[in-house]
C-alpha cells in the first residue's frame, strides 16, 4: 500500500496542515482500488415478462467499490446483449447506493429499443456495474449472465371488407374459403391465390362467406357478372400464385400468374438483373438466401416488370409503387443495416396484410 504523510501543527485548538519538522505527522494509508462486485441477480437468472407482471422488479445488488482514497461515488448499472461488448450499452440507471432496482416493463423496453433484441423470444444479456468517482478511472465489476423472454404484443390483421374465392384449388370448401380486400372500401379488391397442379383451376367468387345468396362468375374475358348458379366460374390459365384484382364498380377483373423477385443496387444483381425468390406451396411465402450490400437499396416485382411492385411506406409496411390499376407511387425502398448475408421472405397470403422479413444470417 502507498502511504501519505500529512504535517499537522495544533494552535490554538484548532488543526493546521503543515509540513514543517516540528509538526505532528499523520499518516493515511492508499488502499489498492476494489472493483465492485455483483450479488444479484445470481448469475444464469432467467424470466419471462408478460404482460402481467410488467410491474415486477428487477433488483441488483452489489458490494461497496474501494478506490485508492477517499472520494463519493456513483454506480451505473449497464447491460448488454450477451455477444456485445459494452461499446453501446444500455443504462438502466445512476445511483450512489449499492441496490438499484427496475421494473420488468421499463427493462423489457430497453431490451426491445435500446439493445434491439428479439421479440417475444428468450435474450440473452451480461450486467455489470460501473463505479465512478472525481478524477480517478472508472471500476467496473465482473459480468453477470441473465436471460429475459421480452413481451410486445402482437398485432392482429387489419380487417378489411372482403370477397371469398372457393374454387377446385381448394377443395370448393366455402367454409376454408380464401379471400381478397377492399383495403380502401372503394369496390376495387384484390389479393393472391396459389393455384396447385393437377386440378382444373376453376373457381368462383361469393360476396359472403357462404354459396348464397350471391356469387360471381366470369367467361373468362375480363369481365364479371352476377352468377349465382353452378358455372361459369372463372379460370386460371395454369397453375401458379396468382394476383386477383376485382373491380365492382365496373364488373371488371385481372388475373395474372406472378413470380417474385428483388431488384435493386443493394441485391447480387444490382438494378441489372432480378434476384429470384423461391414459392413455399406449404406456407405460401416467398423467400430467397443471399449476399447484401448495405450501401444500396430495393424492391419487390413480379415477373420482372414494373408492373407489380412493392416498396414500403411511412410506417415500413409493404407498399405498392406500381400497380396496373392505380398510379404510382413513389414509395420508400428497402434496406439491409449492414452487408452480409441474409434470407428475405416475402408473404403474400392475406389479402391486404402484405408482410415481409428480413434476417441476418
Amino acid at each position: 500500500m502507498k502511504k501519505l504523510i500529512i504535517c499537522c501543527a495544533m494552535i490554538g485548538g484548532l488543526a493546521l496542515f503543515s509540513c514543517e519538522e516540528e509538526g505532528e505527522k499523520i499518516i493515511i494509508e492508499e488502499k489498492d482500488p476494489v472493483a465492485p462486485e455483483i450479488s444479484a441477480p445470481a448469475a444464469g437468472f432467467a424470466d419471462v415478462v408478460t404482460i402481467d407482471n410488467m410491474e415486477d422488479v428487477l433488483t441488483f445488488t452489489w458490494s461497496e467499490a474501494q478506490f485508492d482514497f477517499p472520494s463519493e461515488v456513483s454506480y451505473k448499472v449497464q447491460i448488454d446483449l450477451a455477444t456485445g461488448d459494452f461499446s453501446l450499452p444500455a443504462t438502466l440507471g445512476t445511483t450512489s447506493e449499492t441496490t438499484f432496482s427496475i421494473t420488468y416493463g421499463d427493462l423489457n423496453s430497453i431490451i426491445l429499443s435500446t439493445l434491439e433484441g428479439a421479440v417475444n423470444e428468450p435474450v440473452e444479456l451480461q450486467a455489470r456495474v460501473v463505479a465512478s468517482a472525481a478524477s480517478k478511472e472508472d471500476l467496473v465489476s465482473a459480468t453477470v449472465s441473465i436471460t429475459f423472454t421480452t413481451y410486445q404484443e402482437e398485432e392482429l390483421p387489419q380487417e378489411y371488407v372482403k370477397l371469398w374465392i372457393a374454387g377446385d384449388f381448394q377443395g370448393w370448401n366455402i367454409d376454408a374459403a380464401a379471400t381478397i380486400a377492399s383495403v380502401n372500401d372503394d369496390g376495387i379488391y384484390e389479393g393472391y391465390i396459389f393455384v396447385p397442379a393437377g386440378g382444373t383451376n376453376e373457381f368462383k367468387l361469393y360476396a359472403q362467406p357462404a354459396w348464397e345468396p350471391q356469387s360471381y362468375g366470369t367467361l373468362n374475358d375480363g369481365v364479371i357478372f352476377e352468377a349465382n348458379y353452378a358455372g361459369d366460374n372463372f379460370i386460371a390459365p395454369s397453375d401458379g400464385y396468382y394476383f386477383f384484382s376485382v373491380d365492382l364498380n365496373n364488373l371488371t377483373y385481372l388475373l395474372i400468374k406472378t413470380d417474385w423477385g428483388m431488384i435493386g443496387a443493394a441485391t447480387p444483381g444490382g438494378w441489372d438483373m432480378d434476384t429470384e425468390l423461391a414459392f413455399d406451396a406449404e406456407t405460401e411465402v416467398w423467400s430467397v438466401t443471399a449476399d447484401m450490400i448495405a450501401d444500396g437499396s430495393f424492391k419487390f416485382r413480379a415477373n420482372k416488370e414494373w408492373i407489380l411492385d412493392f416498396g414500403i411506406d411511412g410506417d415500413g409496411n409493404l407498399a405498392y409503387a406500381n400497380h396496373p390499376w392505380l398510379d404510382y407511387v413513389e414509395q420508400q425502398q428497402l434496406t439491409v443495416p449492414e452487408d452480409g448475408n441474409y434470407t428475405i421472405t416475402l408473404d403474400l397470403h392475406d389479402a391486404g396484410n402484405y408482410t415481409y422479413s428480413i434476417q441476418k444470417n
